[in-house]
């Protein structure tokens, strides 16, 4: 079985666990820019979300006659930037199943920290040497307080888990219904607007297909009770980004925090940069999770046994 490696995300751990299987012919290479010239000879890639013109040359090398390649392995949660250019329909597509999840959770407890707590304001202030202990919007607790958690999955589980800690209220908004002990209240989609405006925050933790695209837009942002925090680290297609400008500079929401946009980079001259108390991170809250790479790899490991085996895969996205 050849299998073609070609991403930087959970480098070390994927590529130790893969090497230590028996029967792999294992090609790594040191960016996703060649995998696409290895694809015809391979039966498995195992690679990261290939963005613009990686994507749309692997797709098409997946379609060449004679490519015999019947899995894509992602290291990371989305695959939009392959199938947005067309893979066959035998090819399984699978992810790393939540396993950075707890690392993105931890980023956004930290942006809802952030902004309640006027943390950008209190660094801006200790540069200029400024003792000033008035803040608008001011300092708010997030004791008693209600979460909305737009999207309940792997992400929005762990900072449920997270925001229970600061004895937060939680509302969730999820197509599955599930109950969860960590959650308040369980609502359907159809109940967004409702839900929004009883909460002093809301979190964008949505996976990013067709039906989530400007799921939050001017109607949702207006929907949202007056003096809000918004965050969203799923896909910035997610979002309405004129919208959220809007709703920044009118001072209807009192601070928002993005990890994700569209398009990444965030071009410098994009008119969201100067929205009104907005903070912006460069997808990074995906980085630095001491158990990342170890559950990645456990993924792929079970992945491999189970292809060999002619098993259905986990955490199949398509196929």
């Amino acid at each position: 079985m050849r299998i073609v490696f070609g991403t930087k995300v959970a480098r070390a751990p994927v590529l130790k666990a893969l090497q230590g299987i028996a029967g792999i012919d294992l090609v790594a290479v040191d960016d996703l820019s060649e995998v696409a010239a290895l694809v015809k000879d391979a039966d498995a890639l195992v690679i990261s979300d290939p963005r613009g013109a990686d994507g749309r040359a692997i797709a098409a090398a997946l379609r060449e006659p004679g490519c015999r390649v019947r899995w894509v392995q992602m290291l990371t949660a989305g695959a939009d930037g392959l199938l947005a250019h067309g893979v066959p329909g035998h090819v399984a597509i699978t992810n790393q199943g939540g396993a950075v999840a707890p690392a993105v959770a931890e980023h956004a407890m930290t942006m809802i920290l952030a902004m309640a707590r006027r943390i950008g304001a209190i660094i801006e202030r200790s540069a200029r040497h400024e003792w000033n202990k008035e803040f608008t919007p001011p300092l708010m607790s997030l004791e008693g307080r209600t979460l909305a958690i737009v999207g309940y999955g792997n992400i929005g589980r762990e900072l449920a888990k997270r925001a229970r800690g600061f004895d937060m209220k939680i509302l969730g908004v999820s197509r599955s219904l599930a109950a969860d002990p960590l959650v308040d209240e369980m609502h359907p989609m159809s109940a967004l607007h409702d839900v929004l405006g009883r909460a002093e925050v809301v979190a964008l933790c949505v996976a990013s297909v067709a039906a989530t695209r400007h799921v939050v837009n001017a109607g949702t942002f207006a929907a949202m009770r007056k003096g809000a925090f918004f965050i969203n680290v799923t896909r910035g297609e997610t979002v309405d980004q004129a919208a959220l400008k809007h709703a920044l500079d009118s001072g209807h929401l009192a601070g928002a925090f993005l990890d994700v946009t569209q398009p990444e980079p965030l071009p410098p001259d994009d008119p969201l940069w100067n929205a009104a108390n907005l903070i912006i991170s460069p997808h990074t809250a995906g980085a630095g999770g001491t158990g990342t790479g170890g559950r990645i790899a456990a993924v792929v490991s079970e992945n491999v046994a189970r292809f060999r085996a002619g098993q259905a895969l986990v955490h199949q996205m398509k196929g």
